[in-house]
Parts: structure tokens; sequence; C-alpha cells
């Protein structure tokens, strides 16, 4: 009862990786389309999508999973975006383009409060700007493209 909040965050986040399986690919993600989906098992962005700033001043990333390459392409899942703001400012990260049928579903925002921080797998919001998202300071969102 206690850390009631914080239990209810680290069970979604765990029925997440259980739910996709491209987490839990066995071998190296290689910023390759080897499935020809039209999207590398993984791509870098930045605060602008499909550019990643790897100077030492950066303090913000993120990486898009293609669902396509699950398993070697082997099963389908959906795309799996997550942005990392470290900066001491909300930062706004413009969100890669998904495939022609797909939007973007908010699953966590470490930004937001609870019980808006997390959502049941299968059940994330849609955003309503499919464009970008703010990133509040020193917090991680995780989206679902499908």
């Amino acid at each position: 009862d206690k850390n009631a909040e914080l239990f209810h965050y680290f069970k979604q986040m765990i029925a997440f990786r259980k739910a996709h399986p491209v987490l839990r690919n066995r071998w190296h993600l290689s910023n390759r389309d080897f499935v020809g989906s039209g999207y590398a098992d993984i791509t870098w962005h930045g605060i602008h999508a499909w550019q990643a700033d790897y100077s030492a001043t950066s303090r913000m990333i993120a990486f898009l999973l293609c669902g396509k390459h699950a398993r070697g392409g082997s099963v389908l899942d959906n795309y799996v975006y997550v942005a990392f703001n470290m900066h001491s400012a909300s930062q706004w990260f413009d969100l890669p383009g998904l495939p022609d049928g797909l939007r973007w579903h908010a699953f966590a925002n470490t930004g937001a409060p609870a019980p808006q921080d997390i959502w049941e797998p299968g059940q994330e919001p849609l955003l309503e700007n499919q464009s970008g998202i703010l990133l509040g300071d020193r917090s991680v969102v995780v989206l679902t493209g499908k």
C-alpha cells in the first residue's frame, strides 16, 4: 500500500516488455532494414526526428524500434519509440513518421503525474499531436506506433 503507485508503474512496465517481442530480440540491433519494411530495426533520433545529436553537450536522445523486425521478422509487433530528456528544461521532440495507417499512442511518461504516467499495454491513449511531443525536464516517454 505504501508504494502502490510505484508498484503499479513497474507492473505495467513488465507487462509492456512481455507484450512486445521487438524488445526481446536475441541478437544485437544493427540499424539496418533486413526485412524490407522501409525502417531499420533501430534508428536514433534527437529533438529532430532522424537526427541524433551525439555531441558531448546534448542531453536528449531517442530511438525507434520497428515492430516488423521483431524476432528476425517472424513476428509482427508495434513500433516502439523511447525519448530521453535529461536536460533541466522541457524539450520538444519531433516524432518520426509512421507507415500509413499507424498512429502514435502514449504508453509511459515519467513527466506526468500518476495515474497518467503509465497505461496498461493495449490501452494506450492516442496522442493528440502526431508530429511531436513535449518532454518535461529529466523525463522519459515511451510511445507505441499502432
